[in-house]
């Protein structure tokens, strides 16, 4: 093993953060690790604010704080600057509008000592803030609930999903970020080269990542459109799957789907300003990938509600979910696992003279089988003309479900009746039922 001036490095791109920087540097002299065990690589990427000064104050004050000046270049690049110049034996990353809590450095350090041939990437916990609060914590930790090594062959450890830059690799690699245009997910892509080899992943129970959100020019919080970003980030996710010889393993597979899933929860995955023929590859890019990630890590995902489960599942070629009836309920099925059960259903007003009746399990219901009626005093009339309602995209800009929708008299004495295979079921409208 190398020898190395320092213990640690401490990367930190700097680009026009004045009004957060001095809290990010003053995090890292707040250190329990001696200053004198670890540098600060300030590398500054053209600034045009007062950072480069605030940097240069840290400078004649602190012995272990390093500034390299250059031309704008961006993140990726810049990172990869420090990745050439760090002297320590470890190297951390923090973005200049970020903290590390006091113990980290010293705790992560200590634990990668311990564990060193095990693995290539150690992480520990981020926590996101916003106005000085913690927002919700990252499901990873569901997974990671103590200080150990994960082995990411385990599909049980499939949802550790480490994306972020809140780790501690080795020094001396040849890993770099990659800097090609229009390419957010540089980090996740640095992360995944590094645990390639080993497919392991340290985690250390001590030490923090804060991770500010209050910062609205961070490229985290700036707005990009899916235009914008689709094609490289779907030559991102093609390459990593055409990495592997055989099947997909389930660790990157949900790692491409939890990108999936939050890029169509936040509208930032279909492409819809592309001309047609473009559009209809995208969304053929889409359900390719789908048919290599496995069943379970789209039914098993800690953030999947029901819809958005059955929305990706039908996107899923070789994915055959099943409604069943039975006259006492209604279930869908995937995989082995029974996904959804309901003996009531539940109509809702959508303007003017119209209803819908919202169920997941119209999703893969096929329109022989079920039929709604209107009854009043014993009379029956089936309704024949359906269309899908717009409830059905529950937030997104595509509709994630099918909710028939029909024109309804609201008479107090009407009755909606819903029949699938043969059986009847109650509807409900609010909390009466109609």
């Amino acid at each position: 093993m190398p020898e190395y001036p320092y213990r640690a490095t401490v990367i930190v791109p700097v680009y026009n953060v004045e009004a957060y920087l001095r809290g990010c540097l003053d995090s890292l002299t707040a250190q329990t690790m001696p200053g004198k065990d670890f540098e600060v690589l300030m590398l500054n990427d053209g600034s045009t604010d007062q950072s480069e000064s605030i940097c240069e104050e840290y400078c004649g004050v602190h012995a272990n704080f390093k500034l390299r000046s250059k031309e704008n270049e961006g993140l990726s690049a810049t990172r990869n600057l420090g990745l050439e110049l760090a002297e320590g034996k470890y190297i951390f990353f923090l973005d200049s509008d970020d903290r590390l809590a006091p113990d980290t450095l010293k705790s992560v350090a200590d634990f990668f000592d311990s564990v060193y041939d095990k693995t290539d990437l150690v992480t520990y916990r981020i926590t996101q803030y916003f106005d000085g609060r913690p927002i919700v914590n990252h499901f990873r930790y569901m997974t990671l609930v103590k200080q150990a090594i994960y082995d990411l062959k385990d599909p049980g450890n499939r949802f550790i999903t480490q994306t972020n830059i809140n780790i501690c690799v080795k020094n001396g690699g040849n890993i770099r970020f990659c800097s090609r245009p229009n390419f957010l997910h540089e980090d996740e892509k640095f992360c995944c080269d590094v645990v390639r080899e080993k497919m392991t992943i340290g985690y250390c129970s001590k030490g923090e990542y804060i991770y500010n959100r209050n910062n609205a020019q961070s490229i985290v919080s700036s707005r990009f459109t899916p235009e914008l970003i689709f094609d490289a980030s779907f030559d991102f996710y093609e390459e990593l799957f055409g990495s592997f010889p055989g099947s997909v393993p389930a660790y990157f597979g949900a790692l491409v789907f939890n990108d999936l899933r939050w890029q169509l929860k936040e509208n930032k995955l279909l492409p819809r300003g592309f001309e047609p023929e473009r559009w209809r590859a995208a969304n053929e890019r889409i359900d390719r990938l789908l048919m290599k990630i496995d069943e379970d890590t789209i039914i098993l995902h800690p953030s999947v509600d029901i819809y958005q489960m059955l929305y990706w599942l039908s996107r899923k070629r070789n994915s055959f979910p099943t409604v069943v009836s039975d006259g006492d309920s209604v279930s869908i099925f995937a995989a082995g696992r029974m996904l959804f059960r309901t003996s009531v259903f539940e109509a809702r007003l959508t303007g003017g003279k119209k209803c819908c009746i919202c169920s997941p399990v119209f999703t893969f219901l096929e329109r022989g089988r079920y039929r709604i009626y209107t009854q009043k005093n014993g009379d029956r009339t089936e309704v024949t003309e359906l269309g899908c309602s717009g409830l059905s995209k529950l937030g997104c800009d595509e509709s994630l479900a099918f909710f028939p929708e029909f024109n309804i008299s609201f008479d107090p004495e009407l009755k909606v009746v819903l029949e699938i295979d043969s059986f009847k079921y109650a509807v409900k409208l609010g909390n009466k039922e109609r």
